[in-house]
């Protein structure tokens, strides 16, 4: 009974841990999203002060990815600025732009930063997709990292059979 005890502790543990990273992720109500978003073409939008928006998404490593409305005079960098910045785990020099036509477009911020050669940045689009990767380091911890937790899981039960 001690070591039924014990093993459902760990488990429950372990799946807490497990769940930390899904928590993070932000909530969104499917239903408002779904029906503000999916069924209408990518379109121009006139804020405050009849400033043209355009609504794009931002995928990855950025502090705050999601979908966003933005000047239509907005460049990459200003969007990811908005966005809170890159996440240390980004790559900058490989920053990927997904057209409504299926067009993606490979875009190196690196570069840019380094030159300030704005040519390099494209002009975004309504219903563009800005995908910033993440780094080869970040993949790797995250294996590490997976089995890490698997080792503790299978140890746990090797050491609760032993308890018998």
């Amino acid at each position: 009974m001690k070591s039924q005890l014990v093993i459902l502790f760990i488990i429950l543990f372990a799946g807490s841990v497990w769940a930390q990273d899904v928590s993070d992720l932000p909530s969104f109500n499917s239903s408002t999203t779904t029906s503000r978003y999916s069924d209408r073409p990518a379109q121009y939008i006139l804020g405050s002060g009849d400033i043209l928006l355009v609504n794009v998404n931002l995928w990855g490593h950025v502090q705050r990815p999601g979908i966003y409305s933005i000047p239509s005079s907005y460049t990459l960098i200003d969007l990811i600025s908005s966005a809170g910045g890159p996440l240390k785990t980004a790559r900058l020099d490989d920053i990927r732009i997904v057209r409504k036509n299926q067009e993606v477009i490979q875009v190196n911020v690196e570069e840019f930063l380094q030159t300030g050669d704005n040519t390099l940045l494209p002009r975004l689009q309504p219903g563009d997709t800005i995908i910033v990767s993440g780094s080869i380091v970040n993949i790797f911890t995250t294996i590490v990292a997976v089995a890490r937790d698997l080792a503790i899981i299978v140890n746990v039960f090797v050491l609760a059979s032993r308890v018998k």
